[in-house]
């Protein structure tokens, strides 16, 4: 089974049947799938706790950690390109590899490596389609087994089209040229508690990032997505630019644009950020 152009999503059956009979012995550099797994405390190191634990046969870890320097204003900053680059090529990912990513607690992570790769330049990724749970829901084995690489020569190329700064969103307060799509709920405590500086970008449209998915955590359907995005109030012939609090789950709202056909910057540093930076008057403050 061939995927013609790279979805954004792929289902369990089919990764399975691309592993084949020999999931344990056998790999191939056209396919990398990565367990990109990550607990919030960063002390704890997620991949003796859990990927070594148990993991999809054939996958590599990889760490959103990794080559990356937090700062108060970014926690989530972004990796540093000639280190990343460094990193990707001890996962053995080449040109022309599918990455295949997922998740064991939630769909942030998977989404986020989606998006990190693309704009690093590697634009052949999907995310497995309800992570682990689902892997393991549809009676498909894990194990502890590790796999060797081979090496390869990725090179970081920075597409400046899928990111925005803090300064681009300022500008955009004023040409309002494009449409603030913020993944986080309204009623979210970062959106209107004002004792943790709680708000919102001016003019901003919420689609929260975990009503994108069904219980079973895979993704919903293009017209549920539609009409999410329409009863937001998007204008979906208008340029978008999706944030949320650290600039993870904004990844979500990239990819389901991207369902859309519409391929839409992430403003990575996100209300974090701007709470700290933006003037006053530049912060939405929600009547609670």
């Amino acid at each position: 089974m061939t995927i013609s152009r790279t979805a954004l999503v792929v289902s369990t059956n089919w990764l399975r049947e691309q592993l084949g009979n020999n999931a344990k012995n056998q790999i191939s550099k056209k396919l990398r799938v990565l367990d990109t797994s990550f607990l919030k405390n960063k002390e704890v190191d997620t991949y003796s706790t859990c990927y070594l634990q148990e993991h999809i046969p054939q996958s590599v870890y990889f760490g959103l950690h990794n080559c990356v320097e937090s700062t108060p204003e970014l926690p989530r900053n972004l990796p540093d390109p000639k280190c990343f680059s460094q990193y990707v090529q001890t996962l053995g990912i080449h040109p022309d590899t599918h990455i295949v990513a997922y998740d064991r607690f939630g769909p942030t992570p998977a989404f986020r490596a989606w998006w990190l790769f693309r704009l690093y330049g590697h634009k052949k990724v999907s995310v497995l389609d309800g992570g682990l749970r689902k892997w393991i829901a549809d009676g498909f084995e894990t194990t502890q087994d590790l796999v060797t690489v081979e090496p390869s020569e990725f090179e970081a190329s920075l597409d400046k089209s899928l990111i925005r700064s803090y300064d681009d969103m300022v500008r955009n307060t004023e040409t309002k040229k494009e449409q603030v799509l913020d993944a986080r709920s309204k009623d979210d405590n970062t959106v209107i508690n004002k004792e943790l500086d709680g708000g919102v970008i001016p003019g901003a449209k919420h689609i929260p990032f975990e009503d994108l998915f069904n219980s079973d955590g895979t993704f919903k359907s293009e017209t549920e997505i539609k009409t999410m995005f329409d009863s937001a109030g998007v204008n979906f012939d208008a340029p978008m630019v999706a944030s949320c609090f650290t600039g993870m789950t904004a990844c979500g709202i990239a990819a389901a644009a991207y369902t859309l056909g519409k391929d839409i910057p992430i403003y990575y540093g996100s209300w974090t950020e701007w709470r700290q930076r933006a003037p006053e008057e530049l912060k939405h403050r929600y009547k609670v």
